[in-house]
Parts: C-alpha cells; sequence; structure tokens
C-alpha cells in the first residue's frame, strides 16, 4: 500500500512538472509567475555593463550595445522604434542578462539584422551557475521587410530552476519585454503541497497503527 501511495504521489509532481527543457515562441510556455523587463527607464545609454535593469537582473553586453534604443534598421527584417525604448547590440555581439535567483524558464521579444540573399541566425543560450551553456539553440527570425517592431518571442524553459543567465547572440540583436519566472508558486502548487503531505501523513498513521 505505501508503494501505491508514493507512486501517485509522484506521478502527481510528474504531471506540473515541466515536460521538458524546450525552446518556446510563445510567452504563455513561461508558466509560473513572471517579472517583465521593458527598459523604458533607459535613454540610448551606450554601455558594455554590468547595469542592474531590474530588480535582480543584471545586463552586460558587447562594445556597442544600447539600453533603451529607440531606432533599429534591420535589413529584410523591418525597423525597430515605434513602440518605445528596447536593448540592441551593434554589428555582430551578445546581449546577457543575469538573474539573482535562479530561474526555471527565461524569455523575450526579439528580432536580428536579416539579409534576404544570406540566412542570418540568433543563438539563444541559458547558462548555469558555473557559468556553463546548459542549453542553446539557433533560430532565424524573419518579419516583413516594410514592417516596424516586427519580432518573436524567444525563450527557454528547464525542468528545474537552474538558469542563471540568458544570451541573445547575432547580427544587429534587438530585445524587448523580457520575461523570466519567478519562485512564487502558483495555487496548483500549494495544492500539491497538501497533497504530498496529506500522503505522508498517511504512511505515518499506517506505521503506527
Amino acid at each position: 500500500m505505501n508503494k501505491q501511495i508514493f507512486a501517485a504521489l509522484g506521478l502527481a509532481v510528474a504531471a506540473l512538472a515541466p515536460a521538458q527543457a524546450a525552446l518556446v515562441t510563445d510567452a504563455s510556455a513561461l508558466t509560473l509567475s513572471t517579472a517583465l523587463v521593458d527598459f523604458e527607464n533607459f535613454d540610448g545609454l551606450l554601455t558594455t555593463g554590468p547595469v542592474a535593469v531590474a530588480p535582480g537582473v543584471i545586463f552586460t553586453g558587447d562594445l556597442g550595445s544600447e539600453l533603451g534604443a529607440n531606432n533599429r534598421v534591420l535589413g529584410e527584417n523591418g525597423m525597430w522604434g515605434a513602440n518605445g525604448a528596447f536593448a540592441a547590440g551593434a554589428g555582430i555581439g551578445e546581449l546577457r542578462f543575469s538573474f539573482a535567483a535562479l530561474t526555471a524558464g527565461v524569455g523575450a521579444f526579439v528580432n536580428h539584422y536579416a539579409i534576404a540573399s544570406f540566412p542570418l541566425n540568433m543563438v539563444v543560450s541559458v547558462y548555469g551557475d558555473n557559468n556553463q551553456i546548459i542549453e542553446t539553440h539557433n533560430f532565424s527570425v524573419v518579419t516583413d521587410p516594410f514592417g516596424y517592431n516586427e519580432g518573436q518571442f524567444l525563450g527557454i524553459t528547464r525542468a528545474s530552476a537552474d538558469i542563471r543567465s540568458i544570451s541573445f547572440k547575432g547580427v544587429g540583436v534587438v530585445v524587448d519585454n523580457l520575461q523570466f519566472t519567478t519562485a512564487v508558486p502558483e495555487p496548483q502548487s500549494y495544492a500539491l503541497m497538501a497533497l504530498g503531505l496529506g500522503l505522508l501523513a498517511a504512511v505515518a498513521k499506517r506505521r503506527r497503527a
């Protein structure tokens, strides 16, 4: 009977946990509570960092990176600059965001410079506590060459909170509305904890009987 109780608890935990690490293209994939960084507090700050862009979030980038950019030409991917401030790289480079608390999911609305005759990719990577890459993906954003502020949400979710930082690398990378999961449990998490405690209490009661 005890084995059945623990098996049921294991199935409940598995049902609420993320299925696997993955590149995600929709912000709704960040299923826990999230925090948002929109860069509206900056106005054309050219910096390599480190700069705090929000409580517990530090920016670093390559030479020519800009916080609070308001205009970028992205070649065949159109232009950015009509909907407020964003973070931008210069030429080929990296924009990185590090978190004071480990997170299980992070992403942003992004785009990059594109040339019709030569496909260009953006590299999205997350790093662990030891500054080693724990997951990386290549993605080519394709938007209207006559469009404004078009892009793609790109993020990475993990089965556990082991992400210390995320980076976006490429040619003319632009990033806005950075989102990351926080440690605040959702109601279903409280329900799971209650279920687990109840099952453990049942096991203890049977042992005393």
